[in-house]
């Protein structure tokens, strides 16, 4: 009876090949035995699965929440979307492991495998241009921020004039309606959907978002976006680094962010499959002790002071226990934003699809036949659902994380009670306030060196796919060059279409001619 007990709580598992480092020279370990998807585990294996696969993707959660919030919006309202998203990955993951027949049907919610969602990156520069855009304001003809910078200006504002929690609250409206149009595809066999969106688009698409979220990543890790935006002209320096402010691209703030780069590579290179499941956090939890136990001397005119890079104080002012809508965001409908965001979901829509399809082989199951694609028709279908329901719950559309098939492929564990364990903890996670608050804590420059390697990541991801299939042949290399040519231009030289610094929108460039009697909306 005793031992019994035992197998249910401790089970059977190379407990030495999970957690004892790996040299890059060492390949010839014992492997622990494979977990099928509905085989069960014991209490520990699923605790222990799930926070590998919760932890490779708490990373990859909070950065495109943290990013749409350094827009402007306060710090209580940053503070719980980062909370938001990680209770609707929760959530999200549990609908999509769990799978739901449709009575009546043939057709499922979910995928029935372990494959997990989180906030999809696919979304964040549509979210940080409309927010942007609908915060701007004149005075005076001069451009400045609703709330921010017009502050001062004692005559009548012109623009939108939104706050940027208002903005934000328009983009959730848009994609509330927007959501319907991945459940629609969802019932579009995937083998029609691989023809309409082959792989030379999609994964054209990925490097595209990619690339621009670098960007967005060394910004970061330079001290701040607005600051590097000012580096040429006022030279602003940097804020959110705690109580230091320096000029963008100090070497303070990029050796904090070498710190978390190495941290990873070392990770990556001598970890035990745990820890290398979990190098995103690990460098990230590295650079954060770093920044906490060094400072930054300032002397001025012979008087010195010390100046830290973390703070406590958002930290002790934070509520220990959260939960969704504890803020709120009033909704509304931006019709510019309607078709980026359809363009979006066609991506997660190919993203996702992809996603199940590795997640199957890496499950050892077969991918082909009737399960196979009843397994993608669920997925999508959940994709879209949970990207409603996600933005009903103030957070933007969740997808498929491909990073988990890598813990899956190196933990042999694709049992769905290793998912329901990861569903746990992210909710535990996001309930408690101060995690958000320790994470808000985080110096722009540390949050840049993870999030550019995240970033790195889905241009991969992109260029991986660009391979699938027919791979880059004549025709698909010479689509791929022609519209990577014009979208890699557009994102290093934004100027070339949008001239920045303008009040209205949409902005303009000295491309198009532009007629003072078109709308916004239809200029847009």
């Amino acid at each position: 009876m005793g031992g019994v007990w035992a197998n249910r709580l401790i089970g059977d598992y190379n407990w030495r090949f999970l957690c004892m480092p790996t040299p890059p020279w060492q390949y010839d370990r014992p492997l622990p035995p494979f977990y099928g998807k509905d085989d069960k585990l014991s209490l520990l294996i699923a605790v222990v699965m799930g926070v590998q696969h919760a932890l490779a993707m708490v990373g990859g959660i909070i950065s495109p929440p943290l990013l749409i919030s350094m827009t402007g919006f306060k710090p209580e309202n940053q503070a719980y979307l980062v909370s938001a998203a990680l209770i609707v990955a929760a959530i999200a993951s549990f609908i999509q492991v769990m799978q739901i027949k449709i009575p009546g049907t043939r057709y499922v919610i979910g995928s029935g495998l372990l494959s997990v969602m989180g906030v999809s990156f696919s979304f964040v520069p549509v979210a940080q241009q409309v927010i942007t855009t609908l915060s701007q304001c004149a005075c005076d003809g001069e451009p400045c921020t609703f709330e921010g910078t017009c502050v001062a200006c004692t005559s009548p504002l012109v623009g939108k004039c939104h706050t940027p929690e208002e903005a934000y609250g328009k983009v959730l409206g848009t994609l509330l309606v927007c959501c319907f149009f991945q459940m629609a595809i969802s019932f579009v066999s995937s083998r029609v959907l691989r023809r309409v969106f082959p792989p030379v688009v999609t994964g054209t698409c990925l490097v595209l978002l990619g690339a621009a979220l670098i960007g967005s990543g060394f910004q970061n890790w330079g001290g701040g976006v607005y600051c590097s935006s000012q580096v040429l002209t006022t030279r602003v320096p940097c804020t959110g680094n705690g109580e230091v402010v320096l000029p963008f691209g100090h070497r303070a703030y990029l050796g904090l962010g070498l710190v978390v780069f190495f941290s990873i590579i070392f990770a990556e290179m001598f970890g035990s499959p745990f820890i290398r499941n979990t190098e995103v956090v690990v460098g990230l939890l590295v650079g954060m002790i770093v920044a906490s136990n060094v400072h930054y001397t300032d002397c001025i005119e012979g008087v010195c002071t010390t100046k830290r890079y973390v703070t406590g104080k958002q930290i002790a002012d934070a509520k220990w226990m959260t939960f969704l809508w504890m803020r709120r965001f009033p909704l509304g409908f931006y019709g510019p934003a309607v078709l980026p965001m359809l363009f979006a979901f066609m991506v997660t829509t190919m993203e996702c699809i992809g996603d199940i399809t590795a997640t199957t082989e890496a499950s050892h199951l077969e991918p082909v036949g009737e399960k196979f694609e009843q397994r993608i028709q669920g997925a999508v279908l959940a994709d879209g659902m949970n990207s409603f329901l996600g933005a009903l719950g103030t957070i933007t559309p969740v997808t498929t994380y491909a990073q988990n098939n890598g813990v899956l492929s190196l933990s042999r564990c694709a049992s769905r009670y290793a998912g329901y364990a990861c569903c746990g903890w992210l909710f535990v996670i996001g309930i408690v306030g101060k995690f958000a608050a320790i994470i808000l804590t985080i110096p722009n420059c540390v949050l840049g060196g993870m999030t550019t390697f995240l970033f790195t990541g889905v241009v991969v991801s992109g260029i991986h796919v660009l391979n699938f299939g027919e791979g880059l042949n004549r025709r698909n290399r010479f689509i791929a060059i022609m519209a990577i040519g014009v979208g890699m231009g557009v994102t290093l030289v934004p100027a070339w279409a949008n001239i920045t610094g303008q009040a209205a929108y949409p902005f303009e460039g000295n491309f198009w001619p532009v007629n003072p009697a078109w709308s916004p909306s239809f200029r847009g």
